[in-house]
């Protein structure tokens, strides 16, 4: 559980890091802020690799079953979503407060180049502020970490778990 712990806060840290990297050097304003979302994703990769690497060697004394690797990424995902759920909502209310007015400028942008109406865009913005409160990007991003490390501990554990027979004392 520990290994879990700490490499979930350790995969939120990165996203802190990067989170802050852009809104102190404004890339959060600019069409880099798409990437900058992505950018967290091969050290979550990584660090639920390694998670389940040390919970086998530590934890199952060098075996690990692909049950037990996606439970570490999924424990590993609920984590660094509690980690980054609380920084996210401390993020859109005390950090950066008007960082949702900006995303639906942007998007009302966009829809009056696709040629919407003023009240199609005035129904699609109520629609999408139901799901942009600090409140619900919270419980987003919880849910977002939690799915994305069961998928990728579904593929990683592949690799990961024991091959039967390994790690198995054998009598001579």
């Amino acid at each position: 559980m520990v290994t879990a712990i700490l490499f979930g806060l350790y995969s939120a840290g990165v996203g802190i890091a990067i989170t802050l990297i852009g809104y102190f050097t404004g890339l959060d304003k600019t069409g880099a802020s798409y990437w900058l979302g992505y950018l967290p994703l091969p050290f979550f990769i990584l660090f639920l690799w390694m998670a389940m690497k040390e919970r086998k060697q530590e934890d199952y004394g060098g075996t690990i079953s692909y049950g037990q690797c996606i439970g570490t990424g999924v424990l590993v995902g609920l984590f660094a979503g509690i980690a980054m759920g609380i920084f996210m909502y401390l993020y859109s209310t005390a950090i950066n407060p008007g960082m949702m007015d900006m995303v639906m400028q942007k998007q009302a942008d966009a829809m009056r180049a696709q040629n919407m109406t003023a009240d199609q865009i005035q129904k699609a913005q109520s629609y999408a502020k139901m799901f942009t409160s600090p409140a619900m990007m919270t419980a987003w991003t919880l849910g977002g970490d939690i799915v994305m490390a069961t998928i990728f501990s579904l593929i990683i554990g592949i690799f990961v778990k024991s091959k039967p027979g390994e790690g198995e004392v054998k009598s001579v």
